[in-house]
């Protein structure tokens, strides 16, 4: 994954990374590096399938459903025990991925950096901050990171490149918990 500039992200990152508790029901990576998911495309949707990217060491990955690759990314679910969990590689095209310093790494894993990991819940936050599915959780991821004011502005101006002004507007209504839908 790694040597396709794919990167660990999402919840279950920030939970690890941050001593959040929550259930983890989907492991989400995440590459803007087209070459990168090309490549990783082509090996999910190969003969090998998602055992193109494991472990030579590991226990084999099992799918629990078919995959699926489209423009937004490879979508499966792998069972882990009994259960599956949903495994999604995602085509980031909203912002170029910074490319992981050594410290980004849980596991032997290759993560977002924590400017990009604040960056994509404040893009997610605009994207579904009045869905009710969604249980404000990338508020609660935001409070989790706690980001210091330098990071904070840093990923406010990389959000905003993608979504302009709209991301502070969310954010406040989100924080306010106002629906846009009368009740």
């Amino acid at each position: 994954m790694r040597e396709n500039k794919c990167l660990f992200g999402g919840g279950t990152l920030i939970a690890l990374r941050h001593g959040e508790y929550r259930e983890s029901v989907a492991i989400h990576f995440t590459v803007s590096d087209l070459a990168g998911y090309r490549t990783l495309r082509q090996l999910l949707t190969g003969p090998r399938g998602i055992a193109a990217i494991g472990r030579r060491d590991a226990i084999p990955l099992k799918e629990a459903r078919a995959l699926r690759a489209d423009q937004y990314g490879i979508r499966t679910a792998l069972l882990v025990g009994e259960a599956p969990i949903k495994f999604e590689i995602v085509l980031e095209g909203r912002m170029e991925l910074a490319a992981p310093t050594p410290s980004d790494e849980v596991c032997g894993i290759a993560t977002l950096t924590p400017l990009d990991m604040v960056t994509g819940k404040l893009l997610a936050n605009s994207d579904r901050w009045a869905d009710d599915a969604a249980f404000g959780r990338d508020l609660i991821d935001l409070a989790m990171m706690s980001p210091h004011l330098g990071l904070l502005r840093e990923a406010l101006a990389k959000a905003e490149h993608a979504y302009g002004g709209s991301i502070l507007q969310d954010l406040e209504k989100a924080k306010k918990g106002r629906s846009p839908l009368p009740i």
